[in-house]
This record gives C-alpha cells, structure tokens and sequence, in this order.
C-alpha cells in the first residue's frame, strides 16, 4: 500500500490511498517445445561401376558408387513445414525428395516447387522403406540424416534447378523444404546428369528438445487444486536403448499417433503415468523404478489449431480403482522411467483413495524454427 497527494475541493492537499493487489505467481503448466532447423544438402552426381572384389569366399563383382559432380549448401525449412508437423511429426518430413526444373528463388512462404518432375523415396541401397538415421550431437539434440537417390531414368537426360523434401509421395504443396541447386560458392546453377548417372541428395536437419534441464512447472489437478514442481525431458526407459524417448513423446503429443521408432510401435507413450516414486529431474537419468508405478493412461490430444504450432493433450481421468496410492511423479510415456517427467516438489505429494476420481490436467508441446 502506498500514499499520493492532492488537493480536494476546498484546496487542502490530503492523502490518497491506493491499493496493491498481490498475487500469486505460478509456474507455467508442463510443456515441452521442439525446433526444427535446415543443416546442409550434400547434393552428388554420380554412377555405379563393378569392380572385382576378393574375399574368403573367392572372388566375386561388386558395385561402387563412383562421385562426378557434388557440392554442400545451406537451404531453408519453409513455413509449412511447422503445419505438416501436426499430421506427420519429425521423423517423416523428409520421407520424400523432390526435384524441378523451376528457377523462382526460395522463400519461406512457398509450399511446392516451381515446376516439379519427379520425387523418390528410395536411398542409396535401394530401399523404399523411407529410412533415416539419427546422430544425438548433445543433450536434446539430434541430427536427423536421409540419403534419396535418383535413377538414371528418373533423372537422365534432364537439366534440373531445384529440390525439396516431403512427407509424401503426391506432387503439390506439400513440402517442408525448397531450395535451387547451388554451386560451392552458394550461386544457383542448372545440374544435368547423363544418361547413365544418378543423382544423389544428402539432406540433415537439426532437432532441438527442451527442456533438458529442469524447470519450474505447476499443474491444475481437479478437485486438489495447482500442485508444483520440476518438469524435465528424459533419456531414462524402460522400454529399450536406442528409441530416443524424448523424441518419441514429443512426437506422440504432436501428432497423437503411435509412432514408429526404431522399427518398433511404441504405444507405451501413449501415456499420462502417475507414480508414486519421486523420480530423479535429469535428463540422463538412469533411474528406472521397477516398483511404484501406479497407474498409465491416455485420451488422446485435442485438434491442432492451424497455425497456432502447439498442441495439448487431453485431460486423463483415473477412476476410483485406477492408481491409487501417493503421488509423486506424474509424466507422458512409460511409467517406469521416461520420458517427459513432473516431479512433484517435497510437500506438494498428494494420496489417491479409492473414494476418489483423479483428473490431470493437459500437457503441451510447441514447436517452430
């Protein structure tokens, strides 16, 4: 409360009084966000000769990718790349590579190419599988590779100008990527492969998860009112090596589908888990309780606004039988250890009994560039 001063009507100068209002002030609720940014194209021309090769078993032919014509540049991530990612996550946006012969430079409102001619989803080896590889370069931060080649009677004979990359096999707009063919020295330039070449793209982008590092959060659970804590994305699963669960629940929140990781469905994120241990907020944990795990379960996500570049889950409500006991932990993903944690600050614990319903409130995750 503090005092001004000012004359009333006869001309006194007296005191007003004005009042300061206080409130709380909470923690945001649990979110989770993700970037996604172009790294380079590594574009070749090239052609594949047999050689002989000699091993245990004698000698045999084998074929060897041989190098004409390449160069590396730097490209942009188009603004719809950020409205496909509500349909098809991360790990498919660059399912497709697309090439043209149209020469209007880039710009991040683009959809398509200028003049589209072919796309392909088969990579080095032949498959069609739509492959990609992962390289973790830091905490929450993640390389994603695909190699798409082009053959000689896709791409022989044609004097291209332009690439892309799409989730999708249908021409249109629908790509996350558009740039022109570019020389070492970053000048656009027409590539023509013969007819006995192919061409070769070599597409990386980045990922960047948060949070890594613990964050202050609070969470509005029906009928108990805001409890606080800390919120941390997490490598800790008891679900397997190698399925990056950070990733993995971001991208089930993102798209609210199962998501295919490591050639494995993994509906186990498909999960709002409670727990009753107090799990450690670090994102290299290794702690996997195989006790405590109260209870998981999941209601999908609420529709993508377009535009908006987030989406939430929906409220889980676990009935009276349904995860009883204290609560210390509540997360996405599985309940014995990943990947997207709430750890309840010392004090704000609470017990479920059977007399009770429990509703969780939703959880977010937002991306952009």
């Amino acid at each position: 409360m503090s005092k001004l001063w000012k004359p009333d009507d006869a001309g006194k100068v007296v005191p007003v009084v004005s009042v300061v209002r206080v409130r709380p002030l909470l923690p945001p609720p649990p979110q989770a966000g993700v970037r996604l940014q172009p790294q380079h194209l590594h574009w070749q021309i090239g052609r594949y000769k047999e050689d002989l090769s000699f091993g245990p078993g004698g000698r045999g032919r084998r074929k060897r990718w041989v190098v004409d014509m390449e160069a590396e540049q730097h490209n942009i991530v188009l603004n719809n790349a950020y409205e496909l990612m509500a349909v098809h996550g991360i790990t498919l946006l660059t399912r497709y590579a697309v090439v043209g012969t149209g020469s209007t430079p880039p710009d991040p409102s683009q959809l398509a190419l200028a003049n589209e001619v072919v796309r392909t989803i088969m990579d080095h080896t032949g498959s069609t599988s739509g492959s990609f590889s992962y390289t973790r370069v830091a905490d929450g931060v993640y390389e994603q590779t695909v190699v798409r080649e082009f053959l000689e009677t896709e791409v022989g004979n044609r004097n291209l100008t332009e690439w892309g990359f799409s989730p999708v096999d249908t021409a249109g707009g629908n790509l996350m990527s558009r740039e022109l063919f570019r020389d070492g020295n970053g000048n656009p330039i027409v590539i023509s492969p013969a007819s006995d070449q192919r061409l070769r793209l070599i597409y990386k982008t980045r990922i960047t998860l948060s949070p890594v590092v613990p964050v202050p959060v609070s969470i509005d659970i029906s009928g108990i009112g805001i409890r606080s804590g800390l919120a941390v994305l997490t490598l800790s699963s008891a679900w397997g090596s190698g399925l990056f669960p950070d990733l993995v629940v971001v991208e089930v929140v993102m798209t609210g589908r199962v998501i295919n990781s490591g050639g494995n469905p993994n509906s186990a994120y498909q999960g709002v888990y409670l727990h009753s241990v107090a799990f450690e907020t670090s994102y290299a944990s290794t702690t996997m309780s195989l006790g405590g795990a109260l209870a998981s379960k999941w209601s999908g996500v609420k529709g993508y606004t377009t535009n908006s570049r987030q989406r939430k889950t929906n409220p889980v409500t676990f009935l009276s039988n349904e995860g009883n006991g204290t609560i210390r932990t509540i997360g996405l993903g599985p309940p014995l250890g990943g990947a997207f944690r709430f750890v309840l600050d010392p004090g704000q614990e609470f017990t479920k009994t059977d007399l009770y319903k429990l509703t969780i409130g939703e959880f977010t995750v937002t991306w952009g560039p």
